[in-house]
């Protein structure tokens, strides 16, 4: 974990249901952009299983998935590792928040607990549950939320 970098960016959700992979989108994107050295950008998609490994050790977690909160289809939500764990009987959890959540508790347990952790959620639009068909791609609500979810990451790493 020594050549870890301090802060972490971390994109979870799954491609295939639409707005659910607004993670990955939006660290694909930061991928092509120039970040501090200090910072690591990963795809964490539905690879949960080695969250643990990527979570401990670090300064700053900055997660970014969907999250179905009932709000307005767009929505961005900034929630803290104590929102997190305070309201979130409130919102809806996919299979990877609920695996990066156990990852994030465990490090507690190993003493790797990161200082912050901050969850970047956005209200899906359509995640293909209605249509019950997979489809790539995001709605066109989501995409366009995707400059302003970049520039609020941004914020979140300067020093």
């Amino acid at each position: 974990m020594e050549d870890q970098k301090r802060i972490l960016i971390l994109g979870i959700g799954n491609l295939l249901f639409k707005d659910e992979g607004i993670g990955i989108h939006v660290v694909n994107r930061l991928k092509d952009m120039t970040m501090p050295p200090y910072v690591e950008v990963i795809d964490g998609g539905t690879l949960s299983s080695y969250f643990i490994e990527i979570v401990g050790g670090r300064k700053k977690i900055i997660v970014i998935d969907a999250i179905k909160a009932d709000g307005l289809p767009g929505t961005i939500y900034r929630l803290t590792d104590k929102d997190i764990e305070n309201k979130r009987k409130g919102y809806y959890r996919t299979v990877f928040e609920q695996e990066f959540i156990d990852a994030w508790k465990t490090t507690y347990l190993l003493g790797t607990q990161p200082e912050e952790v901050v969850y970047i959620g956005v209200e899906p639009e359509d995640t293909g549950e209605k249509s019950l068909m997979l489809e790539i791609g995001l709605s066109p609500t989501i995409e366009k939320r995707i400059p302003e979810i970049i520039e609020m990451v941004m914020r979140e790493i300067s020093p």
